[in-house]
């Protein structure tokens, strides 16, 4: 089993920690788009060193089991969207029944725009434990300056293997003991609908549009470093002790996370509790800084 994480969680096959970062855009999603997310995706698999094995495509299919990848990933992309419409949803990986994924991606697009609400088009990376702060940093840069970025959130995440059966109930209960771990079920999903768009926690790295940076009742903190890129400012927890940016000791993280969460408090918002958490797991899960002490 692999604990080479700061929070010495066991990796199995069926779950286990990755870097991750989410972003969430509002370009209308036409040709000019559809290549730019494919570029994100090249540079994504040039980052990590890594291939693509299987995907799920599809509005309707988008639960089942991978399947697996063949005549290369552009060809699923296309498939995918290639005349796009009005929304569509990718995701690719490289799990196997005995083998949690290094990598995964997973992309929904929309061009949904309803009388009361809209829709932000959602993209999601996982990397591996062992890239450097300072990479995914970098792609998050090259991400901003090829989309519309409303929102962006980078930090640890929970893996879960869609080819193991209850890896997504397991891996999402181990999230009770794990306070700076995010996941897709927990945090993220729910999002993209502008009625509950907003900053679900604080992470190592984000990005805010300056719609949301208004709403920041304070200066940014010494601990924290903040850069503004356009309009969209870069805010993280990270060293600036080497050009790797490497993440602070656990104890600086807590320090740091307390700034970081009285900054951001004016923009957050409780997401809807997973599934696979109980109640009173999921209360205490959002209240889960609250005890910290400004």
């Amino acid at each position: 089993m692999n604990t080479s994480n700061i929070f010495g969680f066991e990796e199995t096959e069926k779950m286990g920690l990755r870097k991750g970062v989410v972003f969430y855009f509002n370009d209308w999603i036409d040709e000019k788009i559809i290549s730019m997310l494919e570029e994100i995706v090249e540079q994504f698999l040039s980052l990590t060193q890594a291939q693509f094995t299987k995907k799920r495509s599809g509005e309707n299919d988008a639960y089942v089991n991978r399947r697996n990848i063949r005549g290369g990933w552009k060809k699923v992309f296309h498939r995918a969207f290639d005349n796009f419409d009005d929304s569509n949803i990718l995701i690719l990986d490289n799990c196997t029944p005995q083998q949690l994924q290094t990598i995964y991606t997973c992309m929904k697009p929309t061009n949904y725009r309803g009388p009361s609400h809209f829709v932000y088009s959602y993209l999601y990376f996982q990397f591996p434990l062992d890239i450097e702060w300072s990479t995914v940093y970098q792609f998050m840069e090259y991400v901003n300056s090829k989309l519309t970025i409303r929102y962006a959130s980078a930090g640890y995440e929970m893996a879960f293997n869609d080819l193991c059966p209850k890896s997504s109930g397991y891996g999402v209960r181990a999230l009770n003991q794990l306070k700076y771990v995010n996941s897709e079920y927990t945090e993220w999903d729910v999002l993209r609908l502008s009625t509950r768009f907003g900053v679900p926690c604080p992470n190592f790295i984000q990005i805010l549009c300056s719609e949301l940076t208004q709403k920041m009742a304070s200066e940014i903190p010494d601990e924290l470093h903040g850069k503004l890129v356009n309009t969209n400012l870069f805010l993280d927890i990270l060293d600036r002790k080497s050009e790797k940016m490497p993440e602070p000791a656990l104890e600086q993280i807590k320090s740091r996370y307390q700034k970081l969460y009285w900054l951001l408090k004016p923009l957050l918002v409780s997401p809807e509790r997973s599934m696979f958490m109980k109640k009173e797991d999921w209360e205490k899960r959002l209240k889960r800084f609250e005890e910290i002490q400004s």
